[in-house]
């Protein structure tokens, strides 16, 4: 998979992560709206794809001797920062899944950024988001550009919580990405005798609401020096703010904010007419900077609904991502969220908007 990844980039073309665990009118969705020509896969996954689909599915372990005869050298080939490096579905309200197109620029700045704050960029990293969050992008390339080592837990062990930990310990993994709901499932393990990974120093959390709870407090206790931080962003724009919580975790406030703006990103909370709120008034998020995605794949009206022109920068073109997110500024300049202004929800991390799954109720007779 890693490999799979990295080649794609390399051969100056985008990815789009197709999860066998999908249903398959799901996939053969993402295949005809993407139009791929070409799908990385493994044998034992080969029959989970769609049969309609025209794409030539190249088998990376039955095809392993052809591929090892192909040139080894890097291709001669040359890559904007405004072409495509990844298509990520998530849920749309009106009950089509939407690709979002994000551009090699808004990764290079994200994972400079990254890479800067960071306590350790050479950290050992676990890999544990799947290929449809944006967080494995972090977990990836923000190791790879310094040389970092990615360990990758293979079979279920995602799933099976004490076990992951005792890998953790055993790969010595330093540093991990993972939404809130998980984090608290292994703060639960270990308070209950599960293996307490003893490397671990920088841990950052997305996706849901992060709550500091005793649980957790304990389970950063047992890890002196070690930093927890709370990152914020849609999938539009990936990481967009984030707050660092070190020092005693017995200090640390029980519903972090979501912080400030990382680098090269303006935060903007704006009324029902757009203009600006005042400190501790609660407004609709916006979104403006290179961190910006192209738009959704094919979908020109949703886009230009979404992504709308910079009232605040003399930069032609210049765009704002609305996040139909709801936050207040607070009087030390870092963002409290407040909920959503629409019906979407997060269930365990996942985006979910609510007219996907009333679409599909309504086909039932």
């Amino acid at each position: 998979m890693a490999v799979a990844v990295l080649a794609t980039l390399k051969a100056g073309a985008f990815y789009v992560a197709l999860d066998p665990n999908y249903p398959a009118e799901r996939l053969a969705f993402m295949l005809a709206d993407t139009r791929a020509p070409v799908v990385l896969t493994h044998s034992s996954l080969s029959s989970v794809l769609p049969a309609s689909s025209s794409a030539r599915r190249i088998l990376v372990d039955s095809e392993a001797d052809a591929v090892a005869l192909r040139p080894s050298v890097a291709p001669a080939i040359h890559v904007s920062p405004e072409d495509i490096a990844y298509v990520i579905y998530t849920s749309g309200s009106t009950g089509i899944p939407k690709g979002i197109v994000m551009p090699h620029r808004a990764l290079s700045f994200l994972l400079a950024w990254q890479i800067r704050q960071s306590p350790n960029p050479l950290a050992v990293t676990l890999q544990f988001a799947s290929l449809n969050f944006d967080v494995s992008i972090q977990e990836f390339f923000a190791s790879w550009w310094v040389g970092a080592h990615v360990v990758l837990p293979l079979g279920g062990l995602r799933q099976d919580i004490p076990a992951l930990l005792d890998f953790m310990h055993a790969q010595k993994v330093e540093r991990l990405f993972l939404p809130f709901v998980a984090l608290q499932a292994m703060a639960d393990s270990v308070s209950h005798g599960a293996t307490l990974p003893s490397a671990l120093r920088e841990v950052v959390t997305a996706g849901e609401q992060l709550q500091v709870n005793s649980t957790l407090t304990a389970f950063f206790e047992k890890l002196p020096g070690s930093v927890l931080e709370n990152q914020y962003g849609p999938s539009e724009a990936h990481v967009v703010s984030a707050f660092r919580l070190d020092g005693a975790p017995s200090a640390w406030p029980r519903l972090p904010s979501i912080g400030s703006p990382v680098g090269h990103t303006q935060l903007y909370v704006l009324d029902s007419l757009g203009q600006p709120v005042p400190i501790g008034v609660a407004g609709e998020v916006f979104v403006g900077g290179t961190h910006l995605a192209h738009g959704y794949l094919a979908r020109p009206d949703t886009t230009a609904a979404a992504f709308v022109p910079n009232p605040f920068s003399g930069i032609p073109g210049s765009r704002l991502y609305r996040t139909g997110d709801s936050a207040r500024w607070k009087v030390d300049g870092t963002l409290e969220f407040l909920g959503r202004l629409d019906f979407q929800v997060k269930v365990r991390g996942f985006r979910v908007e609510l007219g996907e799954v009333e679409s599909v109720l309504r086909m039932a007779p």
